[in-house]
């Protein structure tokens, strides 16, 4: 029953997942803020939007994660050249931007629950194929659902992602 509700909530653009307390949100927010590193930058992706700095650091660096899938592809072809899996998942658009023979894509949202258009992070990463002890490479930019997504993450898979990259926007 409990599904069904969840079906017709969503079909109707609501989604219903508990209340977070006010305490556990910014304890969350706190977690994640940037670290400063004396590893090198590099950029991976195009200059500009769909681009980031990140640290150079990619050794046993198994896979992107990347739910959020924009009109360009370039930070994911990036992650690919340099030997990762790549995997993205968006429920509101029919694939990546480019092709790619490292690119697994799924048509669902990453969120808080598990539905028939949502996955949890933990979920995804489960059903990938990547090894279960392998570092990840997390780029989120999910409209907003970051905080919810990163909230139900399980300690243990939260420290496997070695680097994460969050997309800014301007009210950020």
């Amino acid at each position: 029953m409990k599904g069904f509700i969840n079906n017709i909530c969503l079909f109707f653009g609501i989604s219903i997942t508990k209340l977070t307390a006010e305490n556990d949100l910014k304890i969350l927010i706190e977690k994640l803020r940037p670290v400063t590193t004396d590893l090198d930058l590099i950029r991976l992706g195009p200059d500009g939007d769909g681009g980031y700095l990140v640290p150079n650091d990619f050794e046993g660096v198994e896979a992107c994660f990347s739910p959020g899938v924009g009109p360009s592809s370039g930070f994911e072809n990036s992650c690919s050249e340099l030997g990762m899996k790549v995997f993205l998942a968006d429920k509101s658009v029919d694939g990546p931007a480019s092709v790619d023979k490292n690119f697994s894509f799924e048509k669902k949202y990453i969120g808080g629950i598990v539905s028939n258009d949502f996955l949890t992070l933990d979920q995804w990463v489960e059903e990938s194929s990547v090894g279960s002890e392998s570092d990840l490479l997390l780029q989120m930019d999910i409209e907003g659902y970051e905080y919810e997504a990163l909230y139900n993450v399980s300690s243990a898979l939260m420290n496997r992602f070695r680097i994460m990259v969050r997309a800014l926007r301007r009210s950020d």
